[in-house]
């Protein structure tokens, strides 16, 4: 836990900051020295990549035009499903009306080839060892999907196709995914972050509030290059540390789920989350009873000694205007940030995206 609490990121809690001079203090990202070449190679970015982050916000913006539908229509497997074809995905329904989604399979992060045998179509991933079978209601239909599905391939060809060692697939396959270099594109400061953690523990909150994640942080890129997690967590309490050390340290974190915050002023809800990081930095972890089953927020003179993960969530959604509500803070559990945000203004929270982390990728 010593070792944990080294690699995190450092703040003296009782010295205050603005965002600005936050950022020209040593304790700002561009001033925090790498002890690991590994680390170094995850701060130090490349020319290249560098103006392509300058246009981060056109990045997710071709993400959402990839799920632009290009065929939509029913197809049977063990029963009829409704299917709609992307850009970059397949997408099944339990409706027409698209209201319940069963499964998504990616058409671009994985290598995959179609064949049809009269009404049939399958599409085989060779890395997956996986084949989703499809069947038309006759052959010509099913040449119209397999046109389609070729055009989607053509498109994607190029694209690096991520090939996951055997154990890890049930964990991305049928799921929304993109790669984690992408992510670190993508992210940017407010985004939710949701964990699945390998314990037993773990396991059974997930079972019991029946969600797929059980820990949830807050993303903040700084300078729109560094990525830092926000965290609360049972070894360090409330940590802030950079993407590379966060993912190495917390080995029992096996997956990832982003979820965007859409329509926002990314500039301020940056600037309120570095003061509110200031004032919470260091604070000790802690989940009881009484702070579970408290109904209302805290008056703003009682400051919290303590958080947890979700209660440091819904703290400091609060403190950035994107969450008005008389709801306690710690009756908000991972599960509550998984579910439809009901969120302040304009802001929309996209559901969840499953990054596909390195670490399960094979050599």
């Amino acid at each position: 836990m010593s070792d944990q609490r080294n690699r995190s990121f450092s703040m003296q809690n009782d010295e205050l900051y603005t965002p600005d001079q936050y950022s020209k203090s040593e304790y700002s990202p561009d001033r925090i020295k790498r002890k690991s070449q590994r680390s170094q190679q995850a701060i130090i970015l490349p020319t290249a990549i560098n103006d392509l982050d300058k246009n981060h916000l056109n990045k997710f913006e071709i993400y959402l035009d990839g799920n632009q539908t290009i065929k939509e229509g029913w197809l049977y497997q063990s029963k009829k499903v409704y299917i709609e074809l992307t850009r970059q995905s397949i997408r099944e329904f339990n409706d027409e009306q698209k209201s319940q989604l069963i499964k998504v399979v990616s058409l671009k992060e994985f290598e995959f080839n179609i064949q049809q045998d009269k009404q049939m179509i399958k599409i085989y991933f060779p890395h997956l060892n996986q084949v989703v079978i499809y069947q038309a209601k006759d052959a010509v239909e099913a040449k119209m999907w397999v046109g389609c599905l070729n055009i989607v391939l053509d498109k994607h060809r190029n694209h690096p196709k991520n090939k996951l060692n055997q154990l890890e697939i049930p964990r991305y396959f049928g799921f929304n995914v993109i790669s984690e270099d992408y992510f670190l594109k993508i992210v940017e400061s407010g985004d939710l972050l949701l964990f699945e953690t390998n314990n037993t523990g773990a396991k059974l909150q997930r079972v019991f509030t029946n969600t797929k994640y059980d820990h949830v942080a807050i993303a903040i890129k700084m300078a729109n290059k560094y990525l830092f997690v926000f965290d609360a967590n049972a070894d360090t309490g409330v940590t802030f540390m950079e993407w590379s050390q966060f993912i190495e340290i917390n080995d029992l974190y096996e997956k990832l789920a982003i979820r965007k915050l859409i329509c926002v002023d990314r500039q301020e809800i940056e600037n309120k989350l570095i003061q509110f990081l200031q004032q919470v930095h260091g604070k000790k972890y802690e989940i009881t009873f009484s702070k579970l089953f408290r109904q209302k927020s805290l008056s703003p003179s009682k400051q919290n000694e303590s958080f947890f993960c979700s209660e440091l969530v819904a703290k400091a959604f609060k403190y950035c205007g994107l969450l008005e509500s008389e709801k306690a803070s710690s009756s908000f559990l991972p599960v509550e940030f998984t579910k439809q945000l009901k969120l302040t203004n304009q802001t929309q929270v996209t559901d969840d995206i499953v990054v596909i982390l390195k670490k399960h990728l094979t050599k």
